[in-house]
């Protein structure tokens, strides 16, 4: 429940986080916008005016000139040169469309300063017919009095406008979208980093579970040696009892019932013995040396552990084990705990694999190479084998892929470790489907005769 919670949390957080990206995205969507409307096209309209009034000026600084001549010249020929200055204006075009600037010019005199009868000089040259413009205006000055003679109204293409408008907005919209990219790309890191510390978060849940359950089999051990120690005393009892009985039918009857049960009780209270004797032995603490051994021993103490269970489990248990001593020097128990540890990955193999199936099979061989100074032990399965990624990471300290609770990840770990130790090597074959072969590479092989 704990974990589920911590899912929906970080799951929710992650959805916050993209919601608030993409408000941002939004907002920034917003702001650039409005930047546009409110700032960027009233700067860029002024351009445009400050353009049309400057391509006008040439021609607009001769008017001044002709309306001073008002009253000394013929109104006709006045009027023509006034004229002839609007025309000029009107012909500007743009040199990349051939589209004129200015569509319409209109020259309003004022007539206080002019000698000439009221709107006369007045002219209005070129036409809009409906078409997008804005105006700019200009002041008329008297060269002369630098009295006000008029205002000329300039009525401008909006080409004009959208000239500067169009390279603004490529080099804005270019910026925004750049933005908007860094966001994306911070995003999109941010989501990465998240799913990474989730994945963290989760392998390092699985690790702690699987120490918790290593701190629960060392505490089985350490209570197994105790319990071993009690056992052993209602043992002692029911041995001494039995021989009694046994002794006491040797003397009354031969072959009879009782006899043979108190036989059975004998032999039973000697395999329990030597059951707790090997688990005590397998579990004992401290530093133990190397001593040089027959292989087989531990190999067969190892199999007493699992051999009951494979037979309740429908395993069948296939063992070829030389007839001669192998002797080697190393440290027993170590020895036994690595043979434990492969007979335990078997079983889980196996029994994952078909665990209502009679076809569950474990071989266990001991190999002797004496030409080589090389002994093999191999522990072989049909279970579920291991996928080639599984395969090079099995021997990883808590690497597992059991269900919480079913292993550590420490069995292969420990295996390999204490072949190190020993000068060994642990050879691995698998195949996914099909089953596992465990080779341990045994050197320094002597013999004894």
């Amino acid at each position: 429940m704990a974990n589920e919670f911590q899912g929906i949390k970080r799951q929710n957080f992650k959805a916050r986080v993209t919601l608030l990206f993409l408000f941002l995205a939004l907002g920034l969507e917003a702001l650039i916008g409005i930047y546009w409307f409110r700032v960027l096209e009233p700067q860029l309209l002024a351009k445009a005016e400050i353009t049309a009034r400057a391509l006008a000026q040439p021609y607009v600084v001769s008017l001044p000139d002709v309306l001073d001549l008002a009253g000394q010249v013929e109104e006709k020929s006045l009027i023509k040169d006034l004229e002839r200055t609007v025309d000029r204006i009107l012909v500007l075009t743009d040199p990349h469309s051939g589209s004129p600037f200015i569509l319409r010019v209109e020259v309003i005199v004022d007539y206080s300063s002019v000698d000439a009868p009221e709107g006369s000089l007045d002219i209005d040259r070129g036409t809009v017919e409906n078409k997008d413009f804005f105006v700019t205006e200009m002041p008329i000055y008297s060269q002369v009095s630098r009295e006000l003679l008029g205002i000329v109204i300039l009525h401008n293409s909006r080409e004009v406008f959208h000239y500067f408008e169009k390279d603004v907005q490529t080099s804005f919209i270019a910026g925004a979208m750049i933005v908007l990219m860094l966001l994306a790309l911070v995003w999109w890191i941010i989501a990465r980093l998240l799913d990474r510390i989730r994945r963290t978060e989760e392998a390092l849940r699985d690790k702690q579970a699987q120490v918790v359950h290593a701190g629960r089999l060392t505490a089985m051990g350490e209570m197994a040696t105790g319990i071993a120690h009690e056992i052993n005393q209602p043992l002692a009892i029911i041995r001494v009892a039995a021989d009694g009985l046994n002794a006491y039918f040797d003397e009354k009857a031969d072959n009879t019932e009782e006899a043979r049960a108190a036989q059975k009780i004998i032999s039973q209270v000697k395999r329990a013995a030597a059951i707790i004797d090997n688990m005590r032995a397998f579990v004992r603490n401290g530093i133990e040396e190397a001593e040089t051994i027959d292989i087989r021993e531990p190999v067969e103490k190892a199999l007493s552990f699992f051999q009951e269970q494979f037979r309740v489990h429908g395993i069948r248990l296939h063992v070829d084990l030389p007839n001669d001593p192998l002797m080697l020097r190393i440290n027993p128990n170590k020895f036994e705990q690595i043979m434990v540890n492969l007979l335990s990955n078997a079983r889980y193999a196996v029994e994952k694999k078909s665990p209502s199936n009679d076809d569950k099979n474990i071989f266990v061989r001991l190999i002797s190479d004496v030409s080589s100074g090389i002994a093999i032990l191999e522990v072989e399965d049909n279970g579920i084998g291991m996928s080639q990624e599984v395969l090079e990471r099995c021997m990883e300290p808590f690497y597992t892929t059991k269900e919480v609770g079913e292993g550590t990840g420490l069995g292969l770990s420990i295996a390999h470790g204490i072949a190190r130790e020993f000068g060994m090597e642990i050879e691995v074959r698998s195949v996914e489907g099909q089953g596992s072969l465990f080779r341990v590479h045994m050197k320094k092989l002597t013999t004894s005769f």
